[in-house]
């Protein structure tokens, strides 16, 4: 998820599980833990773009990093609060009872907001490495975009109430609220799926693998593509679609390294992060490859995907390419349009193919 949402959520699960052992304390450090595990992105600078791929969203995104790193910070925590709590009140020390309780706030604090950093990244369509260092794959569900407002807002709610009333119960009820949106686009998710498998069936399609992820904004809009006789069928639709009204989008190459590519260490990072669900672009005398799952800048079938990379020397190195900027200045009216189900009027919405008419 978004920076912005992680820092909530650390700062929610501090206020929920500490806020009355350390008042608005808890909140603030559990925001800092929250955010600690994207800054992997430090490394970049010594890192090629295949490396950055495979650090990010690895070990200070495994369940280990929280397991060793909440308890170790915890603790240093915990002596930065005496220690600053002797330098005001020296002959103040805390009875060991209050210092134990003292102690297992502060490690709660850190523990539980690395630990659910990963585990909401686990739903998103980039997925992490829950398992590292011990294992390089990756966990994706994909049924949570990576900005969505409804998962945010009752989680910031929820803090804001807690930190002004001094009610952690507050706290707890925007965790409950945001889980839910969470739990709701798991469902929303395996409905999509089965509206999917259904529209491609009635196109006489059957894939070999699919992918269904959130679409932007909003778990009530879907995309995906569907693997199927060695291309790549994208797809779109609205959570209240049936079969007939899923957007079906002519099939697209699906990317494929000659062996000796695929082995080198910039084409076997991409079939590592990707999947495997890449599709050429053109590119001028340099083969390049985007990241199906991603989806596209705009909202129109055509429109450039999100992610790509020019894939160089023999797939020993890859290099991204700008982000693609498809989108127009209409695309948020119409994208708010979709969300609401109100583009469904006389005809086919843009990008729509007909509900009767299978891909070339």
């Amino acid at each position: 998820m978004d920076s912005l949402t992680q820092a909530v959520l650390g700062a929610a699960v501090g206020e929920a599980v500490a806020g009355r052992a350390l008042g608005r304390r808890a909140a603030l450090w559990g925001a800092v833990a929250g955010t600690l595990p994207d800054l992997d992105v430090l490394a970049y600078p010594f890192l090629s773009e295949a490396g950055a791929l495979r650090v990010h969203r690895g070990v200070t995104h495994g369940l280990a990093f929280s397991a060793v790193v909440g308890p170790a910070l915890g603790w240093a925590a915990w002596r930065l609060s005496r220690w600053r709590a002797s330098r005001r009140a020296p002959d103040g020390a805390p009875r060991a009872g209050a210092a134990d309780a003292a102690l297992r706030a502060w490690v709660a604090v850190f523990f539980w907001a690395l630990l659910t950093h990963p585990l909401l990244d686990v739903f998103t369509v980039y997925g992490t490495q829950l398992l590292a260092p011990f294992s390089r794959r990756p966990f994706a569900v994909g049924s949570q975009f990576i900005v969505d407002p409804l998962y945010t807002a009752p989680l910031l709610g929820g803090l804001v109430a807690s930190l002004v009333t001094r009610r952690t119960g507050w706290a707890v009820g925007g965790l409950v609220a945001s889980t839910a949106v969470v739990l709701g686009g798991a469902l929303g998710q395996a409905k999509a799926r089965s509206t999917v498998e259904a529209a491609l069936e009635a196109r006489g399609l059957e894939p070999d693998r699919l992918l269904v992820a959130a679409g932007p904004l909003s778990s009530l809009l879907w995309r995906g593509a569907a693997e199927v006789d060695g291309r790549l069928v994208p797809f779109s639709l609205h959570l209240a679609d049936g079969p007939e009204g899923v957007a079906v989008e002519a099939p697209i190459p699906l990317a494929a390294f000659p062996p000796a590519v695929a082995r080198r260490e910039g084409a076997s990072t991409l079939l590592w992060f990707s999947r495997g669900w890449l599709t050429p672009v053109e590119a001028e005398g340099t083969p390049a490859v985007a990241d199906v799952r991603f989806g596209r800048a705009g909202l129109d079938a055509g429109d450039p995907f999100v992610f790509a990379w020019d894939v160089l020397d023999g797939g020993a190195r890859i290099r991204q390419r700008p982000l693609a900027a498809g989108a127009r200045a209409d695309d948020l009216g119409r994208l708010w349009d979709r969300i609401l189900h109100r583009d469904r009027g006389p005809g086919s919405p843009p990008g729509r193919t007909t509900p009767d008419s299978p891909p070339d």
